[in-house]
C-alpha cells in the first residue's frame, strides 16, 4: 500500500508540474535568459578583418545567415561544422550534402564554403573548431540564440573568443496582456521548456564534467 501511494504521489505530482509548464509561460522566460544577452547585437558589417564565418550544423536560417555575412565580408570562407542528430536518418543525402544543396540553390560558390566533421553535439563542434586554429578577431559564430549562451560558454572555456551572431530568437518582448492571451498555446509552451531545459541540462553536465 506505501509503494502504491507513493507512485500515486509521484504520479500526480508530474501531472502537476506538466499542468503548470503548459499553461504558464515558464519556457519563454527560461529562453528569453538564454537569448536576452543577443537581442541587441553588431551587424558586424563595418568590422573589416572578419576572414572566418562558423555555421553550427542546425536550422536553414544558420546557412542564410552565413550567406548574408559573406557577402558582407568578400574575403571570407564559410565553415559549415559537424552534422544535425536531429535530421532524417532516412534521408537520401548526408547532412553536408543536404547544405550543399541549400547553398547552390542560393547561387551561393560552394568554393566558399568548408565542410567540416562528423560531430553530434555542441562539444563534438568545438572540439572540431579548435583544431582550425581560427583567430578570434577574425572569426564569427553564428547559432540559434538560445544556443548562444552554451556554445559561448563551451567555446571560452577551450580559449576561443568568437564574435556571436544569433538568429532564430524564440521569444520577443510583448508588455501586451492581450498580445500574450492571444499567443497563448499549451503545445508551444511545452517545446519552449524543452528547450530552455535542453540548454541548461547542456551547460550543467558542461560544467561538472568538463
Amino acid at each position: 500500500k506505501k509503494k502504491s501511494k507513493l507512485i500515486l504521489k509521484l504520479f500526480i505530482i508530474n501531472i502537476i508540474i506538466i499542468l503548470l509548464i503548459g499553461f504558464f509561460p515558464l519556457g519563454k522566460i527560461g529562453l528569453n535568459y538564454l537569448e536576452k544577452d543577443y537581442k541587441i547585437q553588431n551587424n558586424y558589417q563595418n568590422i573589416k578583418n572578419i576572414k572566418n564565418i562558423l555555421v553550427l550544423s542546425g536550422s536553414d536560417t544558420r546557412i542564410i545567415a552565413s550567406i548574408k555575412l559573406a557577402k558582407l565580408h568578400s574575403n571570407s570562407k564559410i565553415y559549415y561544422i559537424g552534422i544535425n542528430p536531429y535530421s532524417d536518418k532516412n534521408n537520401l543525402f548526408s547532412e553536408h550534402d543536404r547544405a550543399k544543396k541549400l547553398y547552390q540553390s542560393m547561387s551561393f560558390s560552394i568554393n566558399r564554403i568548408i565542410f567540416t566533421g562528423q560531430s553530434k553535439n555542441t562539444i563534438e563542434n568545438f572540439n572540431e573548431i579548435q583544431m582550425l586554429r581560427l583567430k578570434n578577431s577574425e572569426t564569427i559564430l553564428i547559432t540559434s540564440a538560445y544556443h548562444m549562451k552554451r556554445s559561448i560558454i563551451i567555446a571560452n572555456k577551450k580559449g576561443l573568443n568568437f564574435f556571436p551572431y544569433a538568429i532564430d530568437f524564440k521569444t520577443k518582448n510583448s508588455n501586451s496582456l492581450i498580445n500574450n492571451y492571444r499567443a497563448f498555446n499549451i503545445v508551444d509552451n511545452l517545446k519552449k521548456f524543452n528547450l530552455f531545459f535542453r540548454e541548461i541540462f547542456g551547460i550543467t553536465v558542461f560544467k561538472i564534467f568538463f
